[in-house]
């Protein structure tokens, strides 16, 4: 059984994110990202300064005005996102860690982009700015993802979509949400997710492997709703399935799973999954829980899902270091 993992974590440098999940887990992973350090790991957090300051929400730091909200914007407005950099500089630290043999020939290198609705939703305050820029921030991160590409070859190559805010939508559009941070701007709602990441998958090139992280956001370590199961994100997933496999494969769907959910009852809709030859991880190992990982996965085993590996339930960057060591102690058990 593999494992993947998410993304974000707390440790110090890319290089020993590579060395401390490598060394607890020799022979369990098919891709390995950096660690998103520093100002990355709180998600899309660090892309404010990406968009003027009169357009981001004040609840992250923006300063917005009825001016801005009206203004005409351009591409120039809307600065590069550093996806790319972050990449190529880490990928080096990848390939001198693959010479010295720390990691093993056939890991690639994962890199994990949010959607350009979800910065923007995410960060951006008025809807009619949202509508406005999306676009823009979309053409700035196909430029950096294109870049990624042009520099990292294919055979090496993991782009994993994270897609919180589409997942948030979907749950606003059903009533379950109230809050206007998770509103769409745009109708109708599934049809414009999809058609956003049809877009976005068409810029993966073939060869590279591509996943999903279906995600309940991770702020405060609650959800931005508690899943009622996995209905919804089986849903999606089969939705993006049967658009994108045609044109791209799909390497493997991430669905999260909360920490109660130690019922079959979580797991069942997922035996209507439709993915092909994608596999599925579960994100369902929890810091300091081996006993209820356990529950978990047999939980799902109970129900005959086809289960490629597991994972944590979302990314590692908001926790305390001591829980990421605990993640990878955990996964490592249940894996071996």
């Amino acid at each position: 059984m593999w494992v993947l993992l998410i993304g974000s974590s707390r440790v110090d440098s890319t290089s020993d994110f590579f060395t401390q999940t490598i060394r607890a887990l020799p022979n369990q992973l098919r891709c390995i990202p950096d660690g998103e350090i520093g100002n990355r790991s709180n998600f899309i957090s660090w892309q404010r300064p990406t968009f003027p300051i009169t357009i981001l929400q004040p609840r992250r730091g923006g300063q917005p005005t009825a001016e801005s909200a009206a203004k005409q914007y351009t591409l120039e407005d809307i600065k590069p996102t550093g996806y790319d950099d972050q990449a190529i500089v880490s990928y080096a630290t990848f390939c001198e860690l693959r010479d010295s043999g720390t990691i093993p020939a056939g890991v690639r290198f994962q890199v994990s982009l949010p959607t350009p609705l979800c910065v923007v939703r995410g960060l951006v305050e008025d809807d009619r700015v949202c509508a406005q820029v999306e676009p823009l921030y979309e053409q700035r991160l196909l430029s950096a993802l294109r870049r990624i590409q042009d520099h990292i070859p294919a055979s090496d190559l993991t782009i994993q979509w994270d897609i919180p805010i589409e997942i948030a939508m979907l749950e606003y559009n059903r009533h379950r949400l109230q809050d206007k941070y998770w509103k769409p701007y745009f109708t109708p709602v599934k049809a414009g997710i999809l058609d956003r990441l049809t877009r976005l998958a068409a810029a993966v090139d073939l060869g590279v492997e591509m996943g999903y992280h279906l995600c309940y956001g991770d702020m405060g370590h609650t959800h931005f709703v508690q899943p009622d199961d996995s209905g919804l994100m089986v849903e999606l997933a089969n939705e993006i399935s049967k658009i994108i496999q045609p044109s791209h494969p799909i390497e493997y769907f991430h669905i999260p799973v909360p920490k109660d959910r130690v019922d079959e009852g979580y797991f069942k809709p997922m035996q209507n999954l439709e993915l092909g030859d994608s596999k599925l991880y579960l994100g369902l190992v929890h810091a300091n829980d081996e006993s209820g990982t356990k529950k978990r996965l047999e939980a799902a085993e109970a129900v005959h899902l086809n289960i490629a590996g597991v994972a944590s339930e979302c990314g590692l960057g908001r926790t305390p270091r001591e829980d990421f060591e605990s993640i990878l102690e955990i996964c490592a058990t249940v894996t071996s």
